[in-house]
């Protein structure tokens, strides 16, 4: 499946990875379309502590 993974500031790249395991509690939805929320972009610029 495809994600979107965190490596560093300024770099977020959409991946490969493994599937995840479910648990008889969980759901699983497939997502057809994404956006970027405007507080995510502190976590892109590098302006959150501990980043």
């Amino acid at each position: 499946m495809k994600a979107v993974v965190f490596h560093g500031i300024g770099d977020i790249r959409l991946e490969e990875v493994d599937d995840p395991k479910k648990e008889p509690t969980d759901a699983i939805v497939t997502l057809a379309a994404s956006a970027i929320c405007g507080t995510d972009l502190h976590m892109i610029r590098g302006t959150v502590t501990g980043m």
